[in-house]
C-alpha cells in the first residue's frame, strides 16, 4: 500500500471536507431518493457549513486519511456524547457518525487503518463500544462493519431530506485496549 497520513482534522479543513463528503455521499447514496431530497441532505450533513459546525463542535473528533499527494482519501467523524440508543452496551460509547473512503482507495486497506485508528482514540477516551448506523440497502458498507467485528443489534432510520431509509444499529464493543 502507498504512504497514508492519518490526522486529526482542523477548522480550516472544513471547505476540502465539504466537496470530499458531498461527493462521496452522492457516489453512495445518489440514488436511494429524489435529486431534491439528496440535494437537502447534503446541505444539511455535507455541506460547508454543516462542515464548520461540525469541525467547531467539541463532542465530535474528525479524523481525515491523506494519500501521499495530501490528497484527501477518508474521513471519520465520532460524536461522543452520552445519549445513544437502549441497545447499545457496553457504556460509554461513541457513535461512528461519519465513515467515508474515497471509491478509488477502496481495497487499499484506507479504510481498515482508519477504524483501527477510531478505536485507538476511542479506547484513549475510556470508550466501551462503537455504534453506528449504516443503511440496510449498502450491502457492501455492511459487510466491511461485519469484517470489523460490528454486529447488528437493532434497526434505525435515517432521513434523507423528507425521505426515511431502514438503516442497521451496528455495534462492537472494544474491549480492553
Amino acid at each position: 500500500m502507498r504512504p497514508l497520513r492519518l490526522r486529526e482534522a482542523t477548522p480550516g479543513d472544513a471547505a476540502t471536507l465539504a466537496a470530499f463528503m458531498e461527493r462521496n455521499f452522492r457516489l453512495a447514496y445518489g440514488h436511494c431518493s429524489t435529486p431534491a431530497n439528496i440535494d437537502a441532505a447534503v446541505h444539511e450533513h455535507y455541506g460547508l457549513a454543516a462542515q464548520q459546525r461540525q469541525l467547531a463542535d467539541p463532542s465530535r473528533w474528525h479524523l481525515l486519511a491523506e494519500g501521499d499527494g495530501g490528497e484527501l482519501l477518508g474521513h471519520a467523524q465520532v460524536h461522543f456524547d452520552e445519549r445513544a440508543p437502549a441497545a447499545v452496551v457496553p457504556l460509554p460509547a461513541a457513535e461512528v457518525t461519519r465513515f467515508y473512503v474515497e471509491a478509488a482507495a477502496h481495497g487499499r486497506g484506507v479504510a481498515q487503518r482508519m477504524l483501527a485508528e477510531v478505536e485507538r482514540h476511542a479506547r484513549e477516551r475510556g470508550i466501551a463500544s462503537l455504534w453506528l448506523s449504516v443503511w440496510k440497502d449498502q450491502p457492501q458498507a455492511v459487510r466491511f462493519y461485519e469484517k470489523s467485528g460490528f454486529v447488528a443489534a437493532g434497526d434505525l432510520v435515517f432521513v434523507v431530506g423528507d425521505d426515511p431509509k431502514d438503516d442497521w444499529l451496528m455495534l462492537k464493543a472494544l474491549g480492553d485496549a
